[in-house]
């Protein structure tokens, strides 16, 4: 069991496409202070895209090898609430609203473990911020 000085972290589905893809990332992430977490959203991500062969083996590995956050019920209907004020204060499309929804789903997920969420996504992930507060760390 992790100590209470354990830091957290949830790695956002670009994270992990640029790093299967280029390799970018490996280094940032075996040095990484964090003990990762998956997010169920994530993987839901990763599977739904993944090729036959190597991908798609390499997002099952990942979810047997890591500890799962889920978005509860409670994450679905605050979801809808930020979703909602950002159609409102931003002007958003029903388009953009729905490539949102997994993107906020993540990040009230890993607020509710106290995890710091890492993107290469930072557009997106700084919006949600505006609407909910949660550890953010953008690799460029």
């Amino acid at each position: 069991m992790p100590s209470k000085k354990t830091r957290f972290a949830v790695l956002d589905t670009s994270v992990y496409i640029e790093n299967f893809r280029t390799g970018r990332f490996a280094v940032q992430i075996l040095k990484s202070p964090y003990v990762i977490r998956c997010s169920a959203v994530v993987l839901h991500e990763l599977l739904r895209g993944a090729r036959p062969g190597l991908e798609r083996r390499f997002v099952i590995d990942l979810m047997n090898r890591c500890q799962i956050i889920t978005p509860t019920e409670t994450h679905w209907i605050q979801a809808a609430e930020i979703l909602n004020a950002m159609r409102h204060r931003r002007h958003y499309g029903v388009q953009k609203l729905r490539e949102l929804t997994a993107d906020v789903l993540i990040a009230l997920s890993a607020r509710s473990i106290g995890a710091c969420l890492i993107t290469c996504n930072g557009e997106d992930f700084q919006a949600i911020r505006w609407h909910l507060a949660f550890q953010l760390l953008c690799w460029q």
